[in-house]
């Protein structure tokens, strides 16, 4: 599964063009200190318009798509760890039904009640 397929049957399922490069991050599995999860960076400056997430796990065959509306989180830089202007954002794979960020710096901010769709491959 690649990002494009991946918007091309986010869009397909919704009828509508929501998705598109500019406001779409993917991130697929990756190891970090004895984990495994996927890595999210996101502007600071981002969290003014709407953000798609789409996490991909090649082991489960399945993709989750978060969404973020505009303004949902308030001073994004004090709920996670920044670097550069940066949200840096780690979800550990561990547990697939609890989406948190488990980076030192941040608040565990989860994005459990930003899932809006999950879809397997």
């Amino acid at each position: 599964m690649t990002k494009n397929e991946a918007m091309k049957r986010v869009n397909e399922e919704l009828h509508a063009n929501l998705l598109n490069d500019k406001n779409t991050q993917w991130s697929t599995v990756v190891p970090y200190a004895g984990d495994e999860g996927w890595w999210l960076n996101i502007p600071l400056s981002g969290f003014r318009q709407e953000r798609h997430f789409l996490i991909c796990s090649e082991k489960a065959k399945s993709f989750r798509h978060i969404r973020i509306k505009a303004n949902t989180i308030l001073s994004p830089a004090t709920k996670f760890r920044c670097k550069d202007q940066m949200a840096d954002v780690f979800i550990s794979a561990k547990n697939a039904k609890r989406l948190v960020d488990t980076l030192p710096g941040g608040t565990k901010f989860s994005f459990d009640k930003y899932v809006f769709g999950e879809y397997n491959f």
